[in-house]
């Protein structure tokens, strides 16, 4: 069970993920920062955020889901030795987290030219797609331990809850950062700003301690 706060942990990390929560300042400005004359009415304003959040959400389903189907099919050739692979990839997330303390810089950003209500909704779920491509890029061994524990779980039940887990995570994660743009811009952006340069070392130390965690997590089990 515990396995279940671990994995929804490890969403909440990717969605800070460097190479992906650099893309941030800019979808705050396209997307959300649209003002116009009239600032609409508080419902309006939360349709209009949960619908951009949910439409994210499905590009970084979309991603994951090709993701997951390509684990799927290694994990069918490699599953005799998908316990010691896990452990490896815990060796791996200390190494990446040591070099992003280090201050290793593996962050990207896009620039979104001239964006219009009209077109918000597919550039919301393109957003989705780049972002999920960022942590994916920048965190893919934290997603391995999740899917490989997933698919090693004693019963389709939990190992569905581990996924949902990381999912519930990222996900609200996204949903809570798109309402607070909606309706405090200024201030996220502000903090956003002053949190986003030292965003590497931090996401680099907590995945020092997801890599102890899960080696300790597999030894145990063998």
């Amino acid at each position: 069970m515990e396995f279940i706060y671990f994995s929804f942990l490890q969403g909440v990390f990717a969605f800070l993920a460097p190479c992906a929560v650099a893309l941030l300042p800019g979808y705050i400005v396209a997307f959300i920062g649209r003002n116009s004359q009239k600032d609409p009415a508080v419902t309006k304003r939360l349709y209009r955020g949960l619908k951009l959040a949910l439409l994210s959400i499905l590009g970084i389903m979309g991603v994951y889901v090709i993701a997951g189907g390509l684990i799927i099919v290694a994990a069918q050739v490699l599953k005799d030795y998908m316990k010691w692979i896990t452990i490896g990839m815990g060796g791996v997330l200390i190494i990446m987290g040591i070099a992003m303390v280090w201050g290793k810089d593996i962050s990207f950003s896009i620039n979104m030219n001239n964006p219009s209500h009209k077109t918000e909704a597919v550039e919301a779920f393109v957003f989705g797609i780049a972002y999920a491509i960022g942590a994916l890029g920048c965190l893919f061994p934290l997603f391995l331990v999740v899917a490989t524990q997933a698919m090693a779980a004693p019963s389709l039940w939990l190992g569905t809850s581990y996924i949902g887990a990381y999912f519930v995570g990222i996900s609200g994660m996204m949903i809570g950062t798109i309402l607070l743009s909606t309706f405090a811009k200024d201030f996220l952006m502000k903090y956003l700003r002053k949190i986003l340069p030292h965003m590497e070392r931090i996401t680099g130390g907590l995945l020092v301690l997801a890599g102890l965690y899960v080696i300790y997590y597999q030894s145990v089990l063998i």
